[in-house]
């Protein structure tokens, strides 16, 4: 990366997953505005629907995600059981209408669920949300826990997608996180699934990990390369120990510099290009042939709560402890609490404690967004349309853009806005100088602050 480009890394900007984010959210919008949304689904609407398990055998140290350890199958099956009543009071309220388009099992870690527990879900979807074998099933994978057993099983069920947690494969990082994994078990684990017959594995690789190097990260992502995924995702550590007490576990000073984190990332992005796989959006790599890196190029590619996917669904529907809900501008969050979740799931009602309702303008806007961050590029004339920006904020977007333009991270190409293909990494500090949320449009008019 560019020198230039380092201090632009230093802002705090949003995923952009939902808009407005997370940070909008308040508990004067839950249960009551979801079911509203629920009822003005259309009959054929696309529908992807993510259920949450929050539970893991271990406790890795550098997890954001909301989980808890649990290692008592009988407190996974009552979740399970929950999680039934819930797809019922959603299923309910949708009353038929909806197209589901996608599942996604995510966590934690689903495959803790035990088989029994995972067919009663998935008969649950059927039932609620007329669940096909067209539909692609995503779930989120241990490779630890994945028996040959098991995966026959996964396969038997209907989970047509995998994604593997990997993150890195040498064991003084693995032992700085708490999370132990040969590469031979993983191995093994995507061996077995393809030996069922799958045919779409995802990796998952995180930089900025202690511990981390050059020399073996490089390492990690050429072994990873070998066992051919179908899709691998690169993120970055956010290490956040104020507000998640276990990174506190994680030693500080192990923690590879923000110009060192800047260039693992850039040296496995290298990689992966070098090796045929094509780039979607700034945290996604995925094989040409693959349907990801098809919507990618029909400029189709959709971003939502997982991430990049090539699902067409606009509506998002969750189901479980903190899943997130988005349908027509009503965005809820479930509780976070799992006893708090469990109540009023056992008292007959939905879960939804927190959210926010998008105004017009901020769907519109969300959806500008959107297409930045797929495509790299967004018409201007498109965004002031939306904003209906007055002349001194339309002039302040642009001098705030000026910076971007000088230092080569933007381009103006006739009415669009694009992101240089070697800056996609910044596409979100691109995006953040569009948001009026961000609300202070003077701190992008110098990278240096």
């Amino acid at each position: 990366m560019k020198p230039a480009w380092h201090p632009y890394l230093q802002r705090n900007v949003p995923r952009y997953t939902s808009y407005p984010s997370a940070l909008a959210f308040s508990e004067d919008v839950g249960t009551p505005q979801l079911e509203t949304a629920l009822s003005g689904i259309g009959q054929y609407e696309p529908i992807s629907l993510y259920l949450h398990i929050p539970f893991c055998k271990q406790l890795c140290w550098y997890c954001g995600c909301n989980m808890r350890v649990e290692n008592r199958d009988e407190r996974i099956a009552a979740y399970a059981d929950d999680l039934i009543s819930e797809l019922g009071l959603l299923g309910a309220q949708l009353a038929g209408r909806g197209r589901l388009t996608q599942v996604h099992f995510g966590g934690g870690t689903p495959n803790t669920l035990q088989a029994r527990d995972l067919e009663r879900l998935l008969a649950a979807i059927e039932d609620n949300f007329r669940l096909t074998d067209a539909t692609p099933v995503a779930m989120e994978i241990d490779p630890r826990l994945c028996s040959a057993f098991q995966a026959a099983h996964l396969v038997r069920a209907g989970i047509n997608r995998f994604s593997i947690g990997v993150q890195d494969f040498h064991e003084d990082v693995q032992r700085a996180i708490n999370r132990v994994q040969p590469f031979e078990l993983v191995r093994d684990c995507v061996a077995m699934l393809r030996q069922g017959g799958v045919r779409d594995i995802s990796l998952d690789l995180l930089y900025g990990l202690p511990k981390q190097t050059g020399r073996g990260f490089a390492d990690t992502v050429s072994r990873s390369i070998s066992l051919a995924p179908d899709r691998i995702s690169l993120f970055g550590y956010a290490h956040l120990p104020a507000r998640l007490k276990h990174q506190r576990l994680i030693n500080e000073r192990d923690l590879p510099s923000r110009d060192e984190r800047t260039e693992l990332a850039e040296m496995a992005a290298q990689q992966l290009e070098e090796a045929g796989y094509q780039r979607i959006g700034f945290d996604h790599f995925a094989l040409p042939t693959t349907p990801i890196a098809e919507a990618a190029r029909r400029h189709t590619l959709n971003r939502n709560f997982q991430g990049y996917t090539e699902d067409c669904a606009n509506v998002v529907i969750g189901a479980g402890v903190s899943a997130i809900s988005s349908v027509h501008g009503t965005i809820v969050q479930n509780a976070k609490d799992l006893r708090a979740w469990q109540a009023r799931l056992r008292a007959g009602a939905l879960t939804a404690n927190r959210g926010v309702i998008a105004t017009l303008e901020e769907e519109d806007l969300g959806d500008w967004i959107k297409r930045l961050l797929c495509d790299m590029r967004a018409s201007l004339t498109r965004y002031f349309d939306i904003i209906q920006a007055d002349g001194p904020t339309c002039e302040g977007i642009i001098n705030a853009l000026q910076p971007f333009v000088i230092d080569g991270i933007i381009s103006i190409d006739g009415d669009d806005v694009v992101v240089a293909r070697e800056a996609t990494p910044l596409a979100r500090v691109v995006a953040a100088v569009f948001d009026p949320h961000v609300n202070d449009i003077q701190r992008y008019a110098s990278p240096a602050v």
